[in-house]
């Protein structure tokens, strides 16, 4: 009996030994050490995987459409026609006509060119059933315009999370063989699609953000600390007068640190209940929300498009429906989430970045008034970058590359003076009013200036500007159409129509009215010329 075991455990055990030697395939450029090395097996194990006829599988090579849905293997629905550009004793036909893949219009497969990553989260997101109760904040699902549901899908399951920061998922950007398989094999036993933009995006970013708004005082970033109805609905009002110190005139009929704020802020979504112990409740996710919903509405120059209600909310007050009913249509909440869970820093962060993203936190300010609101601002987003803004308040995206320049003759640092420069933008205006108004007969140019990119001087103030060239005949020097300080390298550079130049304009003197004019304002350097597209 003990002979036949152990003829038996023997036969066995070379069994074993013959299963592995079948299923694995060795590869001249990748061993065991490789990170891919286990998915890239499973996908050989699945008969996908064969690598090429030199004995490579090349895992940093770039994928093409038709090497990925043949790692993909091929789908329960198939082409009914065949696309005009593979033709049926292509390698890949059978998976290329079984893959599923999204249609264009154009019939035409292109299967030798590289697949794209949004195209990789589509396809796995078909192959999971094309789930559509999936969330993420716009800020994510619109990096991918032709399926925003599968975007957020691979986001929320954590299939595909950007490089560490959270949010750039670089959907337009290729992968490599290796990265496929990897991305292949993990969906397929990807979690349930919950993940929570808060905890997801770079902390970093997050303090960048806070650090940035300054909208509490002497109030730290802590991502768990609750924060009061009363600091709540300051730093809410902050958003929406675009000012640090504010002036209200609400008359509460309470005494409280934050009695005007918290009445204001209350009152306007429907809440009649105001008074000191509410001040001190503290603030909902649900209330923090509408508030800032209603008060970033309230910033914006490009009005938005509001007053949709959610039925289920409809026990609430009609502008706390409204609100709330506006953030889950622009992607800004689920309203799946704890609507009475208290709102943490780290909540009231996210929800400020994600506006940033719907309707801008910052303004830039512009000789041009927009011909539907008569504002002369523009709404304008943060960078958003896990390292700091250094000696400025905040940075733009859309002037990200102008930060890097020093300013001459700086006495404070445009973080120093952000407030200044934003508060009180009327004076600053004027300045640049006049100096368009003073170039007028050469040329009609649109001044935009950034209160991020100010600076105090030693003889006033000085301003990073845009000077787009609308119209003009011919072509120009900057000195020619400016008033450059004698000296200043650059000067002598053409303009034509469509140009943009940067520049920084001093004011010259300092400022001591509410009007100002550009008679001693100069151009103290030149930043760069962007020439017409």
């Amino acid at each position: 009996m003990k002979k036949v075991l152990v003829l038996f455990l023997t036969a066995l055990m070379v069994l074993s030994t013959c299963a592995i030697s079948v299923s694995a395939m060795t590869f001249t450029d990748m061993n065991e050490s490789h990170w891919a090395y286990a998915n890239v097996q499973t996908l050989v194990n699945d008969g996908t995987v064969k690598g090429y006829e030199d004995g490579s599988f090349k895992p940093e090579g770039t994928v093409t459409r038709a090497e990925f849905v043949k790692m993909l293997g091929v789908s329960s629905v198939v082409r009914s026609f065949p696309y005009s550009d593979v033709s049926a004793d292509h390698w890949a036909y059978t998976y290329i006509m079984a893959a599923n893949f999204p249609e264009d219009g154009s019939n035409l497969f292109m299967p030798s060119i590289p697949i794209t990553r949004g195209l990789v989260a589509e396809l796995l997101w078909r192959r999971a059933g094309q789930p559509t109760d999936v969330f993420a904040p716009s800020i994510i699902s619109e990096q991918y315009k032709a399926n925003p549901t599968a975007a957020a899908w691979v986001y929320a399951t954590g299939l595909i999370r950007g490089d560490g920061d959270g949010i750039t998922l670089r959907l337009s950007d290729t992968l490599t063989r290796a990265e496929a398989a990897t991305l292949i094999v993990r969906a397929r036993s990807v979690g349930a699609a919950n993940g929570v933009f808060a905890e997801i995006v770079d902390q970093n970013i997050l303090v960048n953000v806070y650090n940035g708004l300054n909208l509490f005082d002497d109030i730290s970033y802590d991502a768990t600390r609750t924060i009061t109805n009363g600091e709540m609905a300051r730093a809410a009002l902050r958003i929406g007068k675009e000012q640090h110190n504010l002036a209200i005139s609400a008359s509460p009929n309470f005494e409280h640190p934050y009695a005007k704020e918290t009445l204001l802020v209350f009152n306007a979504l429907g809440k009649n209940d105001v008074d000191a112990a509410f001040a001190d409740k503290t603030a909902t996710f649900g209330d923090t929300v509408a508030a800032l919903t209603y008060h970033f509405i309230d910033k914006a120059h490009n009005v938005p498009v509001y007053g949709n209600k959610t039925e289920s909310l409809s026990y609430m007050t009609n502008m706390m429906n409204v609100c709330l009913t506006f953030a889950k249509d622009n992607g800004v909440i689920s309203l799946k989430e704890d609507l009475n869970a208290p709102v943490t820093l780290r909540d009231f962060t996210a929800i400020c970045l994600l506006y940033d993203y719907v309707i801008g936190s910052q303004s830039a300010v512009t000789t041009d008034p927009h011909p539907a609101t008569g504002s002369a601002k523009k709404d304008q987003s943060l960078l958003l970058t896990a390292e700091s803004y250094g000696d400025y308040q905040v940075k733009v995206a859309a002037a990200a590359d102008l930060y890097a320049a020093p300013f001459n003759d700086m006495v404070k640092t445009p973080k120093e003076t952000y407030d200044f420069a934003r508060e009180y933008n009327s004076i600053l205006m004027t300045i640049l009013q006049h100096l368009r108004s003073s170039i007028n007969t050469k040329a009609n140019v649109r001044l935009t200036y950034y209160p991020s990119l100010v600076c105090k001087d030693s003889t006033g103030y000085t301003m990073r500007v845009a000077c787009e060239i609308v119209s003009m005949n011919g072509s120009k020097s900057i000195s020619e159409l400016l008033p450059v300080k004698p000296g200043t390298q650059g000067a002598d550079a053409i303009l034509s129509q469509g140009d943009t130049v940067y520049f920084d304009l001093a004011s010259g003197s300092n400022i001591s009215s509410v009007s100002m004019t550009s008679d001693t304002a100069f151009v103290s350097q030149i930043i760069k010329v962007v020439p017409a597209k």
